[in-house]
């Protein structure tokens, strides 16, 4: 099989902050290479004004053109969100395969699924994502029919499933996963009755919200240090001393410019973190952009429909202290932790304990 070799491109539209535009070439870097994608080449190109027809001015798709040619490039990822006409009019000046943020994004979610339900919410954002551009059926659907990813699908020659047959896989996937909707509100329901109160961990993908799930419920989930390494929800409870228990509830993490047909589909799963009763937002200590990541993650919050209060009183988890020397503290909605060696954890557990009494 050939090899899928890419050239990433982040446009810095409008003068963005550097460090904006760094971190999410980072992110996106990371999430290419995880596709088993060769990175040839990557850039930040700041424009002044967008290229209606497709995104990228002429004189950088000289550039780029050229080189896709002397790498034998053909993959060109844009990091940023392409409109489907865009998409197509780059794939006909290019010659060569195109994706963007959310295209990548979506590939990810696809591969790490696990669970029934996960799989069924990333095969309804493709499906949202794909009914209007139809470019080709390169991903989860190819995959449906013995096929294999966009990486090295049959592309052109690949049947494209018309807007009718995507519209009933659409209501057909909703259907299933309102019943999915009617369980959790059910056992929500349980929960509540028998007054059992419960804590959701938030925050930016690669946190450490996993490892801290497994510290404190004492499993063992997949906890490797990879963007969106978690999909499914996990709730479990935490022993928090004198016969006083809390439910913990593990789920997605966020990124900047999540699709929106991500924050569709996975309406279920986030349903759980908007009916928690505490929420937890895990912070790398040692981000350089951790404020900006805390921007973003209660951005999220409110677009899912999370009451402002629920978001003022969150307490925020600073993790990963081992990594420079940090010592463990308590502040008032501040919590300063190593998920990996436990140190802070017992002072996690005493504030969880405060907030229910």
């Amino acid at each position: 099989m050939n090899k899928t070799i890419s050239h990433i491109v982040h446009l810095n539209i409008d003068a963005d902050p550097k460090f904006i535009s760094e971190e999410m070439l980072s992110e996106i870097e990371n999430l290419v290479v995880n596709l088993d994608i060769i990175i040839k080449k990557k850039e930040i190109i700041t424009i002044n004004k967008i290229n209606s027809s497709t995104l990228i001015g002429e004189g950088n798709l000289i550039k780029i053109d050229n080189d896709i040619k002397k790498k034998n490039i053909n993959l060109l990822v844009v990091n940023n969100n392409l409109t489907p006409a865009q998409q197509k009019n780059l794939e006909n000046r290019l010659k060569i395969k195109v994706t963007d943020r959310t295209g990548i994004i979506l590939e990810v979610f696809a591969k790490r699924a696990k669970s029934n339900e996960g799989k069924m919410q990333v095969q309804l954002a493709e499906l949202i994502y794909r009914k209007s551009r139809l470019v080709r059926a390169w991903t989860h659907l190819e995959r449906q029919r013995g096929g294999t990813t966009f990486i090295g699908g049959p592309g052109e020659l690949q049947i494209e499933l018309d807007r009718r047959l995507i519209q009933e896989k659409i209501l057909s996937i909703k259907k299933r996963l309102s019943r999915v909707k009617q369980r959790r509100y059910v056992q929500r329901n349980l929960r509540k009755n028998n007054n059992f109160k419960t804590a959701a961990l938030i925050g930016y993908t690669n946190a450490g919200k996993t490892l801290l799930f497994n510290k404190l419920t004492k499993k063992k989930q997949s906890s490797r240090s990879r963007l969106f390494e978690t999909l499914d929800t996990k709730i479990s409870r935490v022993y928090l001393g004198e016969n006083t228990y809390i439910g913990l509830i593990d789920t997605v993490g966020f990124i900047n410019n999540i699709p929106t047909s991500l924050i569709e589909s996975f309406q279920a799963t986030l349903e759980e973190v908007n009916k928690a009763d505490i929420l937890l937002n895990i912070v790398d200590i040692n981000d350089l952009n951790a404020k900006q990541k805390i921007r973003v993650t209660k951005n999220i919050l409110k677009d899912t429909g999370v009451e402002k209060n629920k978001i003022s009183e969150m307490i925020t988890i600073y993790n990963k202290i081992d990594l420079k020397g940090f010592k463990s503290s308590h502040q008032y909605k501040k919590n300063y932790i190593s998920a990996l060696t436990g140190e802070g954890v017992s002072e996690l557990k005493r504030t969880l304990k405060n907030f229910l009494i």
